[in-house]
C-alpha cells in the first residue's frame, strides 16, 4: 500500500469525524449520515456501530466456546475441539447478528430514504481543485488546539460546511476560510504535532 509523500495519519483527536484521508485523496461524508445515530466513521471510512463496548463480541465468542467445551467435552483433547467448534459457531452467529443489526439500523438506509438516494460521501482526488483545498483547510483546522478545544467553531459547523463546500457552496467555502484563517485571532497552533 503506497501513499503519497504528503500523506499523514491524524490521531483520532485531531481528525474531523466526516473527513478521512485515502490513498488517492480525501473522502468527505455528509454529517447527516451519522447525526443522531450510534455509528461513527473510522479511519478507513467504515461505519462502526458503537453500541457494543470494544471487545464485548470477542469475549462473548470466547465464552461461548468455553461453555461448549465445558458442557460437551470429555477430556482435554475433546475439550479443545469443542472449544474451537463453539468459537467458530459463535463467531458465525455474532457476524450474522451484527449484519442484521446493521441492515435494520444502518444509517445508509435511512439516509437514502431521507435524501431520495443521494450519495452520502464524495471522493476528492483532484489536487488542484477547490474541494481539495477545502479538505486541506478543514484537515489543518481540525488539527489545531483552537478547534479541538472549541475556541474556534464552537457550534462545530465545520463538518457541515465542508460537505456543503465540496458540493459547490461558495458561502460554505468562504466560511471555512474565515475559520481557518481568522484575521483577529492569534495564529492557530497544532494540537498534536506530527513527527
Amino acid at each position: 500500500m503506497s501513499t503519497s509523500p504528503d500523506f499523514r495519519r491524524q490521531t483520532p483527536v485531531d481528525r474531523l469525524p466526516t473527513l478521512i484521508r485515502t490513498r488517492h485523496g480525501y473522502r468527505v461524508f455528509d454529517p447527516a449520515l451519522i447525526a443522531g445515530t450510534r455509528y461513527v466513521i473510522d479511519d478507513d471510512g467504515t461505519l462502526v456501530w458503537t453500541r457494543l463496548p470494544a471487545g464485548t463480541t470477542a469475549l462473548a465468542v470466547l465464552a461461548a466456546g468455553a461453555a461448549t467445551a465445558l458442557l460437551l467435552a470429555d477430556g482435554w483433547l475433546l475439550g479443545l475441539l469443542w472449544f474451537l467448534a463453539g468459537v467458530v459457531a459463535a463467531t458465525g452467529l455474532a457476524g450474522l447478528g451484527l449484519t442484521l443489526v446493521h441492515a435494520v439500523s444502518g444509517p445508509e438506509r435511512s439516509y437514502r430514504r431521507r435524501t431520495g438516494g443521494a450519495p452520502h460521501f464524495t471522493d476528492v482526488t483532484d489536487r488542484g481543485s477547490r474541494p481539495w483545498a477545502l479538505c486541506e483547510q478543514a484537515e489543518r483546522l481540525a488539527a489545531t488546539r483552537s478547534w479541538v478545544t472549541g475556541r474556534v467553531d464552537r457550534r462545530r459547523r465545520l463538518p457541515e460546511l465542508l460537505w456543503a463546500g465540496v458540493q459547490g457552496s461558495g458561502e460554505a467555502a468562504a466560511e471555512i476560510g474565515r475559520l481557518a484563517d481568522p484575521p483577529s485571532r492569534p495564529e492557530l497552533r497544532v494540537a498534536h504535532p506530527q513527527t
